[in-house]
């Protein structure tokens, strides 16, 4: 069990690597374009921007700090930002659906075009760019493989402790999603190692939900830390990062809400794969709707919980 163990974080590790490549190889071709990026201040251009620049930069943690340099740097609306911050929860689970194609032919196809596109001397960084990408992913489906092939040798009881017996409570669901982010620092992460171990239907739909609900929270923390040293107008940015999460998967708890969703997801797919990224999006879409529709609300809440001495252009 000790090998085992240790050949799941090590799959892990070659899986955050090749996050981190994908991540390297997008913000070389964007970031410093983005970085000048400025947009009008409408909640539509808003949420456009982080849905947009979340699936450039491949990381939603990546995509907020970068609104969070915005913050500091020039007051924007807080209306904005939070279309923004909606947008980008979308907007990571572009990157998850990339696991889905995985498969072996693909696999190679990703790491021998990157490697020829790193190794070759071609004379623009666009290839070399484009080389990290391809290889960045290559790696992403080596590690998901990996994973694919530990889970059927993984004892099915250790698991079910776990995860997947039916009396698990919701609480214990979140809770473990929340602290799978927080340690690992990367909500796609977590739910690619999700999308592993679900392939053959171990885990019930239903605990994915919640587990899914804590994998949301837990990515406020990333935010949280890169916030401290901003100012205040940066800083009610993450503030409110943590508020549509948390408040979303309160919204998101009772049966009421969780039902419609998943029966949705399995008329959509049986693919259990499949099934984690749509009830991702269904989830993001359905609570980000609603606090677009209730934005002017949710806006003055957030000034008037999170007081300072500047005025909040709302």
């Amino acid at each position: 069990m000790y090998s085992l163990t240790l050949l799941i974080f090590v799959f892990i590790a070659i899986f955050i690597f090749g996050i981190v490549l994908m991540r390297i190889g997008f913000q070389t071709l964007t970031y410093t374009h983005l970085k000048q990026f400025t947009p009008k201040l409408s909640p539509l251009n808003g949420l456009l921007a982080g849905l947009l620049i979340t699936a450039l930069l491949q990381s939603s943690s990546a995509s907020i700090a970068l609104l969070i340099t915005f913050m500091a740097s020039m007051r924007r609306s807080l209306k904005f930002a939070i279309c923004y911050l909606i947008g980008a929860n979308i907007g990571t689970t572009f990157t998850v659906q990339l696991f889905v194609w995985n498969n072996l032919d693909l696999m190679w196809f990703c790491l021998i075009v990157g490697v020829l596109l790193i190794l070759i001397p071609l004379q623009h960084y666009l290839w070399f760019s484009a080389g990290v990408i391809s290889f960045g992913l290559g790696i992403i489906f080596t590690a998901l493989y990996g994973l694919e092939n530990l889970a059927s040798v993984i004892p099915t009881q250790h698991i079910e402790q776990l995860i997947g017996v039916e009396q698990q409570s919701t609480f214990h669901l979140m809770l473990l999603g929340f602290m799978l982010t927080t340690v690992i620092q990367s909500s796609t992460t977590v739910t690619g190692i999700l999308m592993s171990f679900s392939t053959d239907g171990l885990i019930p739909l239903s605990h994915i939900y919640y587990l899914l609900l804590g994998i949301n929270i837990g990515t406020c923390i990333t935010i949280l830390i890169v916030s401290i040293s901003q100012p205040f107008y940066a800083k009610i940015t993450a503030y409110a990062h943590i508020w549509i999460n948390v408040l979303g998967a309160i919204i998101a708890l009772p049966a009421i809400f969780r039902d419609p969703l998943i029966q949705i997801t399995t008329w959509l797919t049986s693919n259990p794969e499949q099934q984690i990224v749509f009830i991702s999006i269904l989830y993001n879409v359905v609570t980000g709707v609603i606090f677009l529709l209730l934005l002017s609300p949710f806006c003055r809440f957030i000034t008037f919980i999170h007081k300072d001495k500047s005025d909040l252009r709302t």
